[in-house]
């Protein structure tokens, strides 16, 4: 039901969006349920839907919130968030790539943004997302800021488990991607294998079987990192 959820609400804001969908790049964990090559179980659902956008100077940003205006978003000043609003009761986080005015960043938005990949959600609807490394890559980034250093209750380490999880060309995709991403990738991945607790940090979020996906995503880490 919540991958049912997360795609209702993309698709909803991606059509309120209107000519600008073609602007922005889906993030964030409302898009997690995207990334799977296999059928799997439900993912969570999230309150919000995250977007970038390239923004260079203060009139792109002037014209991006009256366009938006125009459209029907409307800031969410009760958030206290400058970049949020919202459309027919969803919260939107509309970001720019690379602007730490708006009091947080991630490193990887602007590369990832520069590489992303079309994802056609049915016959009528295409958004553009961040290819699976690059997901993976803000995922890291996110966790290291906001994890608290604890895997076991980091949404963003959920994330990312997830996906290495059910994705199974992740492997290859990241063996394959731009240096500079598979090179921050590569040392990541070393940090977290040398983190005492990383295998209870990744059984915590992996499905239940027999045996569990723990050791398998052990040993492509192991061997990824090589």
């Amino acid at each position: 039901m919540s991958h049912h959820i997360n795609i209702v609400r993309i698709k909803a804001v991606a059509n309120a969006l209107n000519d600008l969908n073609e602007k922005v790049v889906f993030v964030g964990g409302a898009t997690i349920s995207l990334y799977p090559d296999r059928a799997v179980l439900e993912v969570r659902p999230t309150d919000d839907i995250d977007v970038i956008i390239e923004i260079l100077n203060y009139a792109d940003r002037a014209k991006l919130e009256e366009k938006l205006r125009l459209i029907g978003f409307a800031h969410d000043i009760e958030s206290g968030v400058i970049c949020r609003y919202k459309i027919q009761g969803i919260v939107v986080d509309i970001m720019p790539t690379n602007d730490s005015s708006i009091g947080f960043t991630n490193k990887w938005y602007p590369e990832g943004f520069e590489n992303a990949v079309n994802y056609e959600i049915d016959d009528k609807n295409v958004i553009k997302i961040l290819s699976a490394p690059y997901f993976i890559a803000t995922k890291l980034e996110a966790h290291k800021g906001r994890g608290k250093n604890d895997g076991r209750t980091s949404k963003d380490f959920e994330d990312i488990i997830y996906v290495l999880e059910n994705r199974e060309s992740i492997w290859d995709e990241m063996n394959n991607t731009n240096k500079s991403v598979k090179e921050y990738l590569r040392f990541e991945f070393l940090v977290l294998l040398n983190n005492p607790n990383l295998f209870e940090w990744i059984d915590a979020h992996v499905e239940r079987g027999s045996p569990p996906a723990t050791y398998l995503i052990m040993k492509k880490l192991k061997e990824f990192t090589a």
